[in-house]
């Protein structure tokens, strides 16, 4: 050991240590696990009893997972506060370390701060005489050296106060003998380093290092290894790249899913127990499968005839079977008269969405565009539970399939528009609630979509092409008139304006003209001021018109899902395909917030988003098909037809550059020539006035040209003729 250096002892440091260490971890650890879990901000997209609920029934269902989670935490809890608890008492009982306590003259000789030397003097000499060692008379447990130390200890603190080198010593060094040598203590024991104990400690250290860490290290890498970028098991990813086909059904996707290994986990420890409760849970699984097949066929429901026999997923362990039967369960809405087989019902399905999620990343991977909506349609319709193909007027409370199909087929409620229809037949034997819920059942509105390319007046071949669109939602009882309409297109592919405002002198001179009829007869300075200032007002109202509004939409509610295990918050996939090729052109991008309906009823203003990708590095005219699908509503899908023109960029001799000109002439019809005749300026002349002929002609030409250069062109992306909603 080096000078200065010592072991602790009494192992009070340690002690202290350990203490530190606890408390850092221990508190923070506390704080965590008695945080009260935060309330659920979302509310309810509709009224209904159910949804009304939902949060006290999603909560019920997580209290036993909560318990068992905070159970896990406690006891280790426990056992570090317990340890911290008995580390407090030991330090409390520990004698005082060297060098903790101030040396204090007074205090060892008996006397006050306030004595004076001559006190001092005269108490010495009468414990001099009590405590010398040849007049000290020794008691049973008392030796000579005590009494010489005690002796010399108090001559020690005399002289600290009569001498003068030791009061100064004293003063500066807190010590009457003077600088003193450090000395350093190791919060470690000495017993640890003692070579009796020094094989059952090399022991431990190699338990912990060379261990304890790689066990640690070993187990988060080996975790994250085993899982992929989704969040699924890769043996669970390989089966299903493996057996996910081009013409995959509605059926083998579900099988495909019962397959993953996650539910191994979730139903694997129900393989527990004798061999009676097996059979017992196996007969309970093999009579769900019969009322499943019974129930498939008097809803109509088969597999798809064009998938291919081969390509058929087919389930081969007791775990996948059992997890098929209840998901079919969960979509037939199967009452399972079982506490054990719902719980483990709402497991599976909770195992779900990063499978589903999986599935249609693979999907895109292949840019199979039917099998990437198939994958994105289980999703609501496991949220919904409701199976493929079925009429989504099922999704309303009390309504069953057939139910749903025979009121789709009388109230002809079909189309894109089928819930308005059906709103607005008559309805017998409905319930209150389902009403409700329809009335409040949000449609996707797609109002504009267009291609636009950031500073280019062309779609050019491999640029980067932005397809924006706005998208609100409505309710089944928006008036007609309220919806979106088309609306005419002007030549740059802008959308003109039902109350545009005129930007040409001769509109406002019109209007100031009819504005003087009345009033009495105006002089030409007057109006000419007059037109001015129209000009300059109706020029501030277009440039702020064309600021584009940022719009503020609050967070939307969690859908009605009453056969859900969690508050589902709806979103939309938004993809662009080629029905013919069956391929994906641009992969999805989810969407939320959408701006909801007002109060009243009536839509609210809608909201943009984009969609960007890279144009097809060959000019042409291609056409397209955009989706909206959503993750929580079947029936409310939108699909239209779009169409992308893609042209070569112009040649530089083509581009001409009139800048100059315009700069130093300008039009007569704008508010600078009007500026500049008040001065006696040069103007061009304006085709409203009159021209000649070739004067017109060439400021034509000019007009074309300049118009091909102003800002980025924006390409309309879907015809006027196709009206998408007219179903």
């Amino acid at each position: 050991m080096a000078p200065g250096i010592s072991y602790d002892e009494s192992g009070s440091l340690a002690s202290y240590f350990g203490v530190t260490f606890l408390a850092l971890v221990l508190i923070p650890w506390t704080l965590k696990a008695t945080r009260p879990t935060n309330k659920e901000t979302l509310k309810p997209l509709c009224p209904c009893p159910q949804c009304s609920t939902s949060p006290r029934r999603i909560s019920s269902i997580k209290s036993t997972k909560r318990k068992r989670r905070f159970l896990k935490k406690a006891i280790p809890l426990a056992i570090g506060w317990l340890l911290f608890g008995y580390l407090c008492y030991s330090l409390s009982q520990a004698p005082a370390l060297e060098g903790e306590t101030i040396y204090n003259p007074f205090e060892i000789l008996g006397l006050s701060d306030s004595s004076t030397e001559k006190q001092i003097k005269k108490h010495y000499k009468k414990l001099s005489l009590q405590f010398h060692p040849d007049k000290l008379k020794l008691s049973g447990n008392q030796t000579k050296e005590d009494a010489e130390s005690k002796f010399v200890e108090l001559t020690k603190a005399y002289k600290s106060l009569t001498d003068e080198v030791t009061r100064e010593n004293l003063a500066k060094y807190g010590n009457p003998d003077g600088p003193q040598q450090r000395e350093d203590k190791i919060a470690i024991p000495q017993w640890v380093v003692e070579g009796k104990n020094s094989i059952w400690v090399l022991g431990a250290y190699g338990l912990v290092l060379g261990g304890g860490i790689p066990w640690i290290v070993g187990r988060w890498w080996f975790a994250q290894r085993k899982l992929t970028r989704d969040g699924i098991l890769n043996p669970t990813a390989e089966i299903f790249f493996h057996q996910l086909r081009e013409d995959t059904d509605f059926f083998s996707l579900i099988s495909l899913i019962a397959s993953a290994l996650e539910f191994t986990a979730v139903l694997g420890a129900k393989k527990k127990g004798s061999k009676k409760e097996r059979k017992e849970r196996q007969s309970k699984i093999d009579d769900l499968e019969k009322v499943i097949e019974q129930r498939r066929s008097e809803i109509g429901l088969e597999e798809s005839p064009l998938m291919k026999k081969e390509n058929k997923v087919i389930i081969t362990t007791a775990v996948a079977k059992r997890t098929r039967a209840l998901l079919w369960a969960h979509l037939l809405r199967i009452d399972l008269n079982d506490h054990q087989l719902e719980s483990e019902k709402l497991a599976v399905l909770r195992v779900t969405p990063p499978l589903l999620a999986a599935l249609l990343n693979i999907s895109l991977a292949h840019n199979w565009l039917a099998t990437s909506l198939l994958c994105i349609k289980v999703q609501p319709s496991l949220v919904q539970a409701v199976p493929d193909d079925v009429s989504p007027l099922a999704q309303l409370p009390d309504i069953t399939p057939e139910k749903g199909a025979e009121l789709q087929i009388v109230n002809k409620a079909e189309g894109v528009r089928w819930l308005e229809k059906w709103i607005k037949t008559e309805k017998k034997d409905i319930s209150l609630d389902a009403l409700t819920v329809a009335k409040y059942w949000p449609r996707l509105e797609v109002i504009d979509a267009e291609f636009k390319v950031a500073g280019e007046s062309l779609v050019t071949p491999s640029s980067i092409v932005d397809l924006t669109f706005k998208c609100r939602y409505v309710y089944p009882t928006t008036p007609l008139s309220l919806l979106s309409k088309p609306k005419p297109l002007l030549p740059n592919g802008d959308l003109k304006e039902e109350n545009a405002t005129p930007d040409s002198v001769a509109d406002v001179e019109n209007s100031v003209s009819k504005a003087e009829v009345d009033n009495e007869k105006a002089t030409p300075a007057d109006l000419k001021e007059k037109i001015v200032e129209k000009v300059a007002e109706r020029s501030e109202i277009g440039t702020k018109g064309k600021e584009p509004k940022k719009i503020e939409v609050p967070p939307n509610g969690f859908a009605h899902a009453p056969y859900w295990p969690q508050l589902r918050k709806p979103h939309f996939y938004v993809l662009l395909g080629d029905s013919k090729l069956d391929k994906v052109i641009v992969p999805p991008v989810k969407i939320t917030d959408i701006p909801l309906p007002k109060p009243d009823g009536t839509p609210s203003e809608a909201k943009e988003f984009s969609l960007q990708f890279q144009a097809p590095p060959q000019a042409n005219l291609y056409s397209f098909v955009a989706h909206w699908r959503s993750d929580s509503f079947l029936g409310c899908d939108v699909q239209v037809p779009i169409m992308l023109k893609v042209e070569d960029a112009p040649a530089e001799d083509e581009i001409v550059d009139d800048d100059d000109d315009d700069i130093s002439e300008p039009e007569e019809d704008t508010l600078a020539g009007q500026m500049a005749m008040m001065r006696g300026g040069k103007v061009k002349p304006s085709a409203v006035h009159g021209s000649n002929d070739d004067d017109s002609e060439e400021d034509e030409e000019e007009e074309g040209e300049s118009s091909d250069e102003e800002g980025p062109k924006r390409v309309r992306a879907y015809n006027e003729d196709s009206d998408t909603d007219s179903d």
